[in-house]
């Protein structure tokens, strides 16, 4: 932390009322001799927005934000250009809150573009928002140290259109008083993000600050827990197959791999190797246990082993980048699920991990592996069928907006035919039902995105660039027949490879032939590397992207190329979101590749992406879910995620969800399981529309996610 003796009023920045200018010795500037300029925010000057300001002072103030999603005006930050605005900030619950830095437009009452982050409960924390992300050429940004996760939505602004920013929390299912202290604009991000030393996670990684039902308090408790989780995995309904299919409905001759069949009745099914009916149920990341983040955490933590030889297994440090245009990110990781599995189990805990988790999940109805399984994966000892995304997606060197690629490239094809090679080695698994290609594209996290738009505004001369000119200049021959559509006054055709913002909104008469080219790229962006993987792998199902929502028809392009359509859904029901792709045209499987929800009643400080009152209402979710997905005509598989809770203080990212099926101590979650097997009990019913489905409700609560 800076001593105040490296802080000093600076001679060179006379006083100002937007905010006081100071300097900070910061020994990476050099060239500045050393001191590095910022701007000093006075939080005596907030102004709140369902919000009540406890107290307030220039250095910080204190702050009851409204459960409806509340928030302080930050007046000084407008007008500012240095790029990162820097400050504590403390949550005075028990509970993690999703933060918001919003930015709004003149006039609008609604935000064009946030930034939601999760801060842990009672623990000063140092954040870091970059406004260079106003140009929301991410979604996701590396973790600082202490933070959770940071996430960036809406719709880009330039910052100096903004009439006001705004620092305050998502809606909430009660008040939240927070503090601010300490915050200033800077030009350079900090080196030191104070960390306070609390203990927070115990030997078990387990959340210290609570007691709940199934918590473990001795190795003596942890080792009766597990060895009564013991025992032989089988279905529990006598008409299921070794698939998990339905032996009583057998659709098709067997072709030794899973398959699709359309049924008279309209009625979209998968079938298992041998031609039985197949609805995928199941959770993603069956894997032993749940890495998270302890870089800068090591202090927090009661027991971390690092220098122990015999759990030098469980810990990880290295680099990476999430993706191509992210910066490097590094990282120490530790797996408190694997060590707990070692502490009973010693050399063989990677075994019985298996046998367990077969165990718990076969037994109770469920007959596959969502994405990133663990579980038996082609290595011929399988017992669950599987599915898996693809790594290393192809991009290109230039990217027209976030991950979207120069699509239209050689390059992106000779990509292509290099990434569909790894299905070499598993051509001939029966177990793996299909592949991803990829998971969550980022430029579909931007609503109702027009890509060509995006081609338009980049600079470079990029191969989708030319054949968006070739495009229209094949539509209209001449400039004067596009200009006249389009309502703009180019000199010839030659001009459309200069960079222009936002064409579609700026000349309506253009969003036609905008969105037609997009719906082209985004068919293309699938074809290359769709038929480059047929080519290697013709017995496995491809499963498409996993787009994260469903809501933009030009994301609906492509689909021939597909086998089964797969959507991640974050809502209680899913019925709208697989009409949306029914409607759109699409005729195939939808395979539902993600969705959950928390509770606060366990042993984790946020809820996921869906929150829920209590472990019954998870029980409620799961059942309403996956019986909407089975009842709907197209509906074939749902994937819950995940497997495991994530870790108290932070998955890579920075979740840390309540959502597994099981928790740091693998103990299954006993009310979420029994609506498993009741589900299971009636899931070919259902899906053959012999019974209805299951209608109550959730009680919700606002989530505690970002």
């Amino acid at each position: 932390m800076r001593q105040p003796s490296d802080v000093q009023e600076n001679p060179w920045f006379p006083a100002c009322t937007s905010g006081r200018f100071i300097a900070r010795r910061n020994k990476t500037a050099p060239e500045t001799g050393g001191w590095e300029k910022t701007m000093k925010i006075d939080l005596g000057q907030v102004q709140a927005r369902d919000a009540e300001i406890l107290e307030a002072a220039e250095e910080g103030c204190t702050v009851l934000l409204g459960a409806g999603g509340g928030g302080v005006t930050l007046p000084q930050v407008k007008g500012t250009k240095e790029r990162y605005l820097v400050g504590d900030v403390e949550v005075l619950e028990d509970h993690s809150v999703a933060m918001m830095f919003r930015c709004f437009l003149p006039g609008e009452e609604k935000e064009r573009l946030f930034m939601r982050f999760g801060i842990l409960p009672r623990f000063r924390t140092r954040i870091c928002l970059d406004l260079d992300l106003l140009d929301n050429r991410t979604i996701f940004t590396n973790r600082t140290p202490g933070t959770l996760k940071l996430v960036v939505h809406g719709h880009r602004i330039r910052r100096e259109e903004a009439a006001r920013f705004e620092l305050g929390m998502d809606e909430m299912f009660h008040d939240v008083k927070v503090r601010f202290e300490n915050f200033f604009m800077t030009d350079t991000q900090p080196e030191e993000f104070p960390i306070p030393q609390k203990k927070m996670v115990d030997e078990f990684g387990q959340w210290k600050e609570k007691e709940w039902p199934g918590k473990i308090h001795s190795l003596e408790e942890l080792k009766e827990r597990y060895h009564s989780l013991e025992g032989a995995a089988a279905y529990p309904f006598p008409e299921w197959n070794s698939w998990g299919g339905d032996s009583s409905r057998k659709l098709k001759e067997g072709t030794g791999y899973f398959s699709t069949f359309k049924s008279e009745d309209g009625r979209w099914h998968l079938t298992d190797p041998d031609g039985c009916d197949y609805f995928s149920l199941g959770p993603c990341g069956t894997r032993a246990g749940e890495w998270g983040r302890i870089d800068s955490f090591e202090g927090c933590c009661d027991w971390l082993p690092q220098e122990d030889p015999d759990y030098a297994e469980f810990f990880q440090e290295g680099t990476t980048r999430r993706t191509a245009y992210m910066p490097l990110d590094h990282f120490k990781m530790a797996n408190f699920s694997g060590m707990n599995l070692k502490k009973v189990y010693g050399a063989q805990w990677k075994e019985k991990w298996e046998e367990i988790s077969c165990h718990i999940l076969m037994n109770n109805g469920i007959n596959s592996q969502g994405n990133f399984p663990g579980l038996g994966v082609n290595d011929g000892n399988s017992k669950m069928a599987y599915v898996r995304e693809l790594p290393g997606f192809p991009v290109t060197d230039t990217l027209i907006f976030r991950d979207f690629p120069d699509v239209l490239s050689p390059e992106y094809r000779e990509r292509s035919e290099a990434y569909a090679g790894q299905l070499e080695e598993w051509k001939e698994d029966p177990w793996l039902i299909g592949y991803f290609l990829r998971n969550e594209p980022e430029f579909n996290f931007v609503e109702n995105l027009a890509i060509a738009d995006e081609v338009l505004r980049n600079p470079a001369q990029t191969y989708c660039r030319k054949g968006l000119i070739a495009f229209l200049q094949e539509k209209y021959t001449s400039i004067d027949a596009l200009n006249q559509v389009w309502g703009t006054g180019f000199g010839g055709f030659e001009e459309l490879e200069k960079p222009i913002a936002d064409c579609s909104a700026r000349y309506p008469g253009s969003e036609k032939d905008i969105r037609e080219f997009s719906g082209r790229l985004i068919a293309e962006y699938i074809r290359i590397p769709a038929q480059a993987c047929r080519a290697v792998d013709p017995n496995h199902l491809n499963l498409g992207l996993r787009w994260s929502k469903a809501y933009n028809a030009d994301m609906m392009k492509g689909w021939e190329y597909f086998d089964v359509f797969s959507i991640n859904c974050y809502d209680f029901d899913p019925t709208r979101d697989m009409d949306f792709v029914k409607n759109a045209g699409v005729d195939l499987p939808i395979l539902l590749g993600e969705y959950h929800c928390g509770a606060l009643d366990r042993g984790l400080t946020a809820t996921g992406l869906k929150g829920v009152a209590n472990q019954e209402e998870r029980g409620v979710m799961w059942r309403k879910f996956v019986e909407k997905v089975a009842a709907h005509p197209y509906g074939v598989a749902a994937h819950w995620f995940q497997y495991n809770d994530q870790f108290c203080l932070g998955r890579y990212d920075g979740e840390n969800y309540q959502i597994g099926m099981v928790d740091v101590c693998m103990q299954p979650y006993p009310e979420l399981m029994e609506a498993v097997r009741e589900t299971s009990r009636v899931l070919y019913q259902v899906k053959n529309g012999e019974k209805e489905p299951y209608d109550r409700s959730p009680q919700p609560i606002p989530m505690i996610g970002y």
